[in-house]
């Protein structure tokens, strides 16, 4: 079953008559998930609970949307608009439709947060109620959630391929890096690897020293200094991401730091065992913790953090976080995939962060990546 017809499916469970995907300059991630291409200029991706699918798109884009659709057996009409006036004629042709799942989210600064979903602009919003003021909007968050949330079999092949090349690609870091050079050269040399294969995820993080202790360090061109080196980086081959993090050390390592990682090392093994299906989201995160504060680290200050996040299209994809802090209701699912990268922070020192990502399993998790036992060494 393609992602056209598992839409169609949720939306006739849903009683919706179908989903609208509005997209202009890579605005909307759901465009690309949906199509298997990016189309840039302004474009709509229609679902259809009848199966009459459309997609409206500008001249120079709409053959290319076609033959992906074509290449992936997806049967959608693809017109394209030469106009302002000619695609709102069409909108407003869609815009009969009772209800319609558009992708804005609700209650974003609450638990429930649909925040996932939030990629409609004000601007195309006031002009689809003006297309149809008759048509009932609502949040088309149950089914992204649904769509992306538990992977398929597919998107989990594609995950073991991603990260398999990821990790060739991080043991070999220590022969790409030298004392001396910037972390942004040190970023655009691994890079430049993903784009023989794929491309970058996200913009790579590489910390040297000091900046290894801010988990979102934008790199920059500060130069690789002997002490602690975290790399947090991620490729995309096909559609799905891996988000990985290794800490190095260039050159002897302190038993300060071997103290900390060893530590770290282990209680991302005590995490796993709570990574399977049932499992609260928050149960990971809390086991690892308590294994933290068992061997004298502070979490609540050096740990501030969640254990891990949904990955999959998107780094950080769709499903509740994986955090001590999470309500109890949140439960883990077979086939979701998500990441478990505890960390350890000394402000204005260094840090630590091991991240590994990991298939939800019946009864044991899938670790798809691994990192190293024993630090690397540059």
């Amino acid at each position: 079953m393609n992602k056209f017809e598992k839409a169609t499916q949720y939306l006739q469970e849903l009683d919706v008559d179908g989903w609208l995907i509005v997209c202009n300059e890579d605005s909307d991630v759901n465009s690309p998930f949906m199509l298997g291409v990016h189309s840039h200029a302004r474009h709509y991706v229609y679902v259809d609970a009848n199966g009459q699918h459309e997609v409206i798109a500008v001249q120079m884009e709409a053959p290319m949307i076609k033959k992906a659709l074509e290449k992936k057996g997806i049967n959608v009409n693809v017109q394209s608009y030469n106009s302002l006036s000619n695609l709102e004629a069409i909108l407003a042709r869609i815009l009969t439709k009772s209800r319609i799942a558009l992708n804005y989210g609700e209650n974003v600064l609450e638990a429930e947060s649909t925040a996932y979903a939030d990629y409609l602009r004000a601007g195309d919003y006031i002009a689809l109620q003006k297309l149809g003021p008759k048509t009932e909007f609502i949040s088309a968050a149950p089914i992204i959630y649904k769509l992306r949330s538990v992977k398929s079999s597919e998107e989990l092949k594609d995950l073991r391929n991603t990260c398999k090349a990821t990790m060739e690609l991080l043991v070999d870091i220590p022969s790409l890096v030298e004392v001396g050079m910037t972390e942004n050269e040190v970023r655009a040399n691994l890079e430049y690897e993903y784009m023989k294969i794929g491309k970058p995820a996200f913009p790579s993080i590489v910390a040297t020293g000091p900046h290894s202790a801010d988990p979102h360090h934008n790199t920059s061109s500060k130069k690789i200094e002997p002490g602690v080196l975290l790399i947090d980086t991620g490729l995309k081959i096909d559609e799905m991401c891996s988000d990985i993090t290794w800490t190095y050390y260039v050159g002897k390592p302190t038993e300060e730091f071997e103290k900390a990682y060893f530590t770290l090392y282990e209680s991302k093994k005590i995490a796993n065992k709570y990574m399977i299906d049932g499992s609260p989201n928050y149960l990971p995160g809390l086991k690892c913790r308590e294994s933290l504060a068992k061997d004298g680290y502070d979490h609540e200050k050096l740990f501030f953090h969640g254990l891990g996040h949904s990955l999959g299209f998107e780094a950080h994809d769709i499903g509740e976080r994986m955090s001590w802090k999470v309500p109890k209701h949140f439960k883990l699912k077979e086939n979701m995939v998500y990441t478990n990268e505890p960390g350890l922070y000394w402000e204005d020192k260094w840090g630590i962060r091991l991240e590994d990502d990991i298939i939800i399993g019946k009864e044991k998790c899938e670790l798809v990546t691994q990192v190293p036992k024993d630090p690397l060494l540059i």
